[in-house]
């Protein structure tokens, strides 16, 4: 029997407040399934947060609807606890699910996409396809490994289980997709960052990524699997169909106050090569901060305080749109350069810019498509990077942030013994260019003149401060033991961490389920006042009433004239008809 052109699997972790949105989405993904039978499978894995429902696989590929429970599953590939409602974080359930859908069901196509949905946070483990009932969450290094199981042939995989017998050595044996994907997409917050795509580069011809939160319902699958109805268009012209099918559709919803974004990655183009570009200019922006007097160092760090602030931001401005900082960061140079009209650091000004538009070069051939709706993410150019605003907000990220394959690639000598990337410009930047320091203790001020001492515990006899650097840095306001202002469990005096009297029922992909009226009325798949796929709820002793709606306005917002009646694209797509069902060539 001649295989069909494309698998579309879906795995949907919903043990949180996504389970609700999540199974409105099956729904849709069952109902549009059916139009395209001859030429796709579609597979879905659904674990929701309700006791009396079962973790479900699902198969939509023929007419009649096959639900499944996984606890029914017998002889799974990787043994797991045989749950009513099992763990959707453990890589384990990813692997026995992918081997149900291609082997079991027997669903081999031509083909391949893979799409996971749940609460993410970028390259931040927090979080990660967050599993409430296990309380668990998937680290971003296991999901390397997961995938890259997934898609390995039949010989690397026995090379890899050389020294292994028995059933360990089957199992690990045992093709799954056998091949790379095609697609590889995230239904999450904030996956649209350089550092996450240079994490997967290697396993799929490209990636669906959002810089932004993504709306707790998700994307509009009946209008995206569309895209597969037939075979004839290429897998890179299918992810960028993805892409302009799901703006245009969030297009209805910004009477709402909606704003989102997504963009299509080639990462065939070779996405190392927009990385290694990101370092040259990473190098030359350190190059300009090596002598705190020096003209070029007084300007680089006013020019960068600049466009730092004007740029397109996520994450609670910690992360940056990369092609909107390269953009300002070239011209604010360029404006720099004119008024100094040469002298000290000039050449480095000048190659700021060149190394901007190498990173732009590169970036537009990354990016196959990528657009926005609502005006709270239009300067988007598809790739988003990691800035914080402080020393602290790095370093409570620095762990995950410094494993990393983008981060530790930079430091393995293959780009020479002096070459530095851009976890080594935060660093100096955050710890030494901006970080304004302890002021000088005034013991012996005299009566009326500016008095400081030492006061408290000392800690440090030698500096009486706690270290500013390592592990033991203070606990910070983005998330510790202690509560914080991006989610944690202990709830607060402006609601509970179910429902809280600001806001309404509804929840979202990124936090739990409180919901709120602070900000706009858009949830999503992060968490914050507006619900989302990235947190938890928030705690804080602000007060009740309206102070929360008033708080939020003062958060770090960036001061960009926001309307939600715009939308845009990155370059204007092709108006394409749908394919029809069927006819397909298997081009790729």
């Amino acid at each position: 029997m001649k295989p069909k052109e494309w698998t579309i699997m879906v795995y949907m972790a919903g043990d949180n407040n996504l389970a609700v949105d999540m199974a409105y989405a099956m729904e849709q993904i069952k109902e549009v399934a059916g139009e395209g039978a001859e030429s796709r499978n579609v597979l879905v894995y659904y674990d929701g947060n309700s006791p009396q429902i079962p973790t479900l696989y699902c198969d939509f590929s023929d007419p009649q609807a096959q639900y499944v429970p996984s606890a029914t599953v017998p002889d799974k590939l990787y043994p797991v606890p045989r749950k009513w409602n099992e763990n959707a974080a453990d890589p384990k359930s990813v692997k026995n699910f992918v081997d149900w859908c291609v082997n079991t069901r027997g669903r081999r196509a031509n083909r391949y996409a893979l799409i996971f949905s749940g609460h993410s946070l970028g390259f931040l483990d927090k979080g990660l396809f967050k599993d409430e009932t296990a309380g668990k969450a998937m680290k971003i290094e296991d999901l390397f490994f997961l995938i890259q199981r997934l898609i390995l042939p039949k010989k690397q995989l026995a090379k890899l289980a050389k020294g292994l017998e028995g059933e360990e050595r089957a199992r690990e044996t045992t093709p799954l997709i056998g091949q790379h994907l095609d697609i590889l997409g995230f239904d999450s917050c904030v996956m649209g960052m350089l550092e996450v795509g240079y994490q997967f580069q290697h396993l799929t011809q490209t990636m669906i990524v959002s810089e932004g939160s993504v709306p707790s319902a998700g994307w509009s699958y009946a209008k995206i699997l569309g895209s597969l109805c037939g075979g004839k268009r290429s897998t890179k012209e299918v992810a960028a169909n993805f892409v302009k099918e799901f703006i245009r559709g969030q297009d209805k919803f910004i009477v709402g106050g909606v704003t989102v974004d997504m963009a299509a990655w080639d990462l065939e183009s070779g996405f190392n090569e927009l990385a290694n570009a990101f370092d040259g200019l990473s190098q030359v922006l350190i190059d300009c901060f090596q002598h705190e007097g020096s003209l070029i160092y007084r300007q680089m760090a006013r020019i960068i305080l600049q466009v730092h602030w004007k740029c397109q931001s996520y994450m609670y401005d910690q992360n940056i749109d990369l092609g909107d900082f390269c953009h300002l960061l070239q011209a604010e140079c360029k404006s720099v350069a004119e008024e100094l009209g040469g002298g000290e650091g000039l050449e480095l000004l000048q190659a700021v810019q060149e190394l901007c538009q190498c990173v732009l070069s590169e970036l537009e051939k990354i990016v196959l498509l990528s657009g926005f709706s609502g005006g709270g993410y239009q300067y988007s150019n598809g790739v988003s990077v990691f800035f914080p605003w402080s020393w602290e907000g790095y370093l409570v990220s620095r762990e995950n942030y410094e494993s990393l394959w983008f981060t530790k690639d930079r430091k393995n000598g293959n780009f020479g013994d002096k070459w530095q990337g851009w976890a080594d410009f935060l660093k100096l930047y955050l710890s030494e260019v901006t970080f304004r320091k302890v002021a000088p203790l005034t013991p012996d001020a005299p009566f009326g003149a500016k008095y400081r001492y030492r006061s408290g515990s000392i800690f440090d006899e030698e500096s009486g401060s706690l270290p500013l650097t390592g592990s033991e840095v203070p606990l910070t306001k983005m998330g510790t033991s202690q509560t914080s202002k991006m989610g944690t469990s202990q709830t607060s005096k402006l609601g509970s961490s179910q429902t809280s009297k600001m806001g309404t029922s509804q929840t979202s992909k990124m936090g739990t389920s409180q919901t709120s009226k602070m900000g706009t009325s858009q949830t999503s798949k992060m968490g914050t006042s507006q619900t989302s796929k990235m947190g938890t709820s928030q705690t804080s002793k602000l007060g009740g009433g309206g102070v929360e709606a008033f708080y939020d306005k003062l958060k770090l917002w960036k001061n960009i004239e926001s309307r939600f009646d715009i939308s845009g694209f990155t370059k204007r797509p092709e108006e394409t008809e749908p394919e029809a069902a069927g006819a397909y060539d298997s081009p790729h």
